[in-house]
């Protein structure tokens, strides 16, 4: 009889188990290899065209080899996966560029980098080299220095130049942006085009820009940006240093390629399109060179702020002595998106430092806001003698605290100026100048200014004629009273008390015994001005009761 085997049936399920394992592991435990990273960006000092563009590590090895950048700076190259992981560097030689502030043509560009931290770029990254992101990798990559990283490098360049460098932003050509480019890309074109203007500030060739770029490096090595590396001055060319000036002369080429200083926000290179409030906030420099003198200027207690601020000049000649005698005048000025402004000062008078002038400006806003937005930029411009003068852009802050100032307005038809639109209301600014004493013996000091126009604000005193010649606006201030109120809501007489001319500074009033404020706690001081008999009111309109006075809030013994 044929036997049946069940050996076989039994084998071949066992193979087909065995084999479906196989296959079950094989597929759970693959993956698809990583991918390759295909970037792109610009090289732009201003766009060059025709340089090699390659990738090297860290320590200058070629991971990409070079390609070439078009007509419009751009370039793509592709970075293997296996790269990815370590520190890299854009690497831009050669090729030519039109230099934004000359004009000049085939321009040879140098040596231009941006600095890629480890696993920052992924497929489809875009990486721009700009004179900013040049010159934050080389303090990265010269070792010789105390700068070991990109984010160290990156504090201090911003602590110098206002800024710190994005290479995911390509560059717009400052000259000719595209319609399309957004504000970011407008702003990084402008901020490049500041290198190309500072250089020709300096007095160099085009050409010259990357030793320019190589000397701010070495300056920068110690922390700061003072034409100075270790003590010792920085040499760009050959008998051509760094200006000890030189973070005030960046500000200064921005700005200046920005604005052709005429009125409104008008543009001579620059085609951006940006207004003052969207180029970033600038940055302040301290000190600056004339033709003959130093000068440096030195904060009081408190930064530049809106309403009173207090600082001192302190001046020095060649020979590093100090400079006595002088009568420094100053000339502020707000730059705003669509007009600009003066705003009351006083001249500087000499201090008990030989050299030392003190000054005081009473600023009618700020330029940035708490938030850090910028409003526009102030230039602070300082007349230390004839043909010695040099100009300042403090950074001034919104006023934490008491009420910096208050302003109440001439009445419509009668007290008026000329405006922009036609004739308006004239303003008066009454500045908190100090809030001093205790108890019920407490003083409250003002400066009042007038606005004669955009440009002209002079102190308010009995005898001061405001728009001189101006047969429409001018006004003669034969009496002036000024008066102010603790109660919470004055109605009598009794109410206000009169504050008293200063008879030795022209604009300032006094207010003296004043009650009802309790240190530490928030009070209310109340203000209201007559001159000439008319009723100063905080809308312009007829006196209605409750627009006849303004308020300062205010806290005793506190900011």
């Amino acid at each position: 009889m044929k036997q049946i085997s069940i050996v076989k049936p039994v084998l071949k399920l066992a193979l087909v188990g065995v084999v479906a394992l196989q296959v079950a592991c094989s597929t759970s435990t693959s993956s698809t290899p990583p991918a390759d990273a295909s970037i792109s960006g610009t090289i732009s000092a201003a766009p060059v065209n025709g340089a090699d563009v390659s990738v090297v590590d860290g320590n200058g090895n070629v991971v990409v080899d070079p390609v070439p950048t078009d007509a419009d700076g751009q370039y793509s190259l592709v970075i293997p996966n296996g790269s990815l992981g370590q520190d890299l560097i854009i690497k831009s030689t050669g090729g030519t560029f039109i230099d934004e502030a000359t004009g000049n043509q085939d321009v040879v560009a140098g040596e231009m980098l941006a600095y890629m931290s480890a696993n920052s770029i992924t497929d489809g990254s875009s990486v721009s080299a700009t004179p900013g992101s040049t010159i934050i990798a080389k303090l990265v990559l010269d070792t010789a220095n105390g700068i070991a990283t990109k984010a160290e490098a990156e504090v201090v360049f911003a602590n110098a130049f206002g800024y710190t460098p994005d290479v995911s932003v390509e560059p717009a050509d400052a000259t000719a942006p595209v319609a399309d480019a957004t504000d970011a890309s407008k702003l990084a074109g402008l901020r490049a085009a500041a290198f190309s203007q500072l250089t020709m500030d300096l007095g160099l060739l085009s050409v010259e820009q990357f030793d320019l770029l190589a000397a701010l490096v070495k300056d920068l090595a110690d922390g700061s940006l003072d034409g100075e590396s270790a003590g010792s001055p920085v040499e760009i060319i050959v008998g051509e240093m760094l200006p000890i000036d030189v973070q005030n002369r960046f500000t200064t080429a921005l700005l200046n390629f920005h604005d052709t200083g005429l009125m409104g926000d008008v543009h001579g290179n620059d085609q951006t399109g940006l207004t003052s409030d969207m180029i970033g906030v600038i940055p302040f420099a301290k000190v600056a060179l004339t033709s003959n003198y130093k000068i440096e200027y030195v904060p009081g207690m408190m930064d530049a702020m809106e309403g009173k601020t207090m600082f001192t000049l302190r001046i020095t000649d060649a020979a590093d002595q100090a400079v006595t005698g002088l009568t420094a005048g100053l000339m502020p000025m707000m730059h705003m998106s669509a007009h600009k402004h003066s705003t009351p000062n006083l001249d500087c008078v000499p201090a008990i430092t030989d050299g030392d002038y003190d000054c005081t400006v009473y600023y009618l806003m700020p330029s940035v806001m708490a938030t850090g937005m910028s409003m526009g930029y102030w230039e602070l411009t300082v007349m230390a003698a004839m043909g010695e003068s040099t100009t300042f852009y403090p950074k001034v802050m919104m006023a934490m605290g008491d009420t910096p100032k208050v302003t109440l307005k001439g009445q419509a038809g009668s007290d008026m100026i000329a405006g922009m639109l036609g004739d308006m209301s004239r303003n008066y600014i009454l500045f908190n100048e100090s809030l001093t004493g205790t108890g019920n013996a407490r003083k409250f000091k003002m400066f009042i200014a007038a606005m004669e126009s955009m440009m002209s604000y002079p102190p308010v005193y009995v005898g001061a004629v405001l728009n001189v010649g101006d047969m429409d606006h001018e006004l003669t201030v034969s009496t002036m009273t000024v008066e102010v109120s603790t109660v919470a809501v004055p109605a009598a007489p009794s109410d206000w008390k009169t504050a008293d001319e200063d008879p030795s500074a022209s604009g300032y009033w006094l207010a003296t015994g004043l009650t009802d404020l309790v240190d530490g706690t928030e009070g209310n001081i109340h203000v209201r001005l007559k001159v000439n008999g008319e009723v100063k009111t905080i809308d312009g309109m007829a006196p209605s009761g409750a627009n006849e006075y303004t308020t300062y809030t205010v806290t005793p013994g506190g900011m």
